[in-house]
């Protein structure tokens, strides 16, 4: 028998599609569910080449993600491990970040140490998951996927598509150049386009969604909420349905571009915005 035990054996994060998400979150709870007291924290930072990279995918489980746009042709990513507890640098020590090239894609994923089990049965809440914290910055000319479940995204001056996800959590996209695709389940939901509208899709459940683009985009619109209003700036959009749930159907300009917007409890709005993708006042 060897002296030394065995490290503890570590499970992959698998890609998650939406329901998948909204199980997780059930299963690990809030984020912000961990004992009380000062958190240990770690740092992971690394810069890699993109060479042959034509997507990049990141999956993360507790923790914010933001995107930050530079004009180099690398990706620099920046992870702050935190964790609460006795166990907290252990916890730290089995949270790994990986960061591997998958042929054209370079795959960013948070690694969770295996949960313990007593008498056969997983010990729920005995060792709570590490919050990692993303960073990454890179060229706006990359398309990007993000999934995580608790923590909010933003992205900032992409000029290629996106595809965000996460549960407990809110979606701010400023100054896009783009199509889009977000879905959130607690959270809002906003985006504002460097000039007109690009295809997007946006759907929450909790939470408002606000879009903004030039007063010359050619949209054909598709907007629903159950317990909210929908306002626009835009006098072709005309809600229907006085009380419960509203929509509003129709084109702008010709309708070239897309969007699709969905939420449960919250309002839909369509605005105006400046070239820099802030909305008017």
């Amino acid at each position: 028998m060897s002296p030394h035990p065995s490290p503890p054996a570590r499970r992959r994060v698998p890609a998650l599609l939406p329901l998948g998400l909204l199980a997780l979150a059930v299963l690990l709870g809030p984020a912000g569910t961990l004992r009380a007291g000062e958190p240990a924290t770690e740092r992971f930072e690394k810069t890699y080449d993109l060479t042959g990279i034509t997507k990049v995918r990141l999956q993360n489980v507790n923790g914010s993600v933001r995107l930050a746009t530079v004009d180099r042709p690398t990706a620099h990513v920046v992870a702050v491990k935190k964790a609460r507890g006795s166990s907290a640098e252990e916890i730290l020590r089995d949270t790994e970040i990986r960061v591997v090239k998958a042929g054209a894609v370079l795959d960013i994923e948070t690694i969770l140490p295996r949960q313990k089990r007593f008498l056969g049965f997983f010990r729920w809440g005995s060792d709570p998951a590490a919050e990692v914290a993303y960073e990454l910055e890179l060229p706006g000319t990359l398309p990007v996927d993000v999934e995580t479940v608790n923590g909010r995204v933003s992205a900032e001056r992409r000029t290629a598509p996106l595809t965000l996800n996460t549960v407990n959590g809110s979606v701010r996209v400023e100054g896009h150049d783009a199509p889009v695709q977000v879905n959130t389940v607690n959270g809002s939901v906003e985006v504002s386009f460097a000039g007109a509208l690009h295809a997007s899709k946006l759907e929450t459940v909790n939470g408002s969604v606000t879009v903004a683009c030039a007063r010359d985009s050619s949209i054909r619109f598709d907007l629903q909420t159950v317990n909210g209003g929908i306002r626009s700036d835009f006098p072709e959009v005309i809600p229907e349905g006085k009380w419960g749930p509203k929509e509003a159907r129709g084109a702008i300009a010709g309708g070239r571009e897309r969007l699709s917007v969905e939420t449960v409890n919250g309002e839909v709005r369509l605005v105006v915005g400046s070239p820099r993708g802030d909305a008017a006042r």
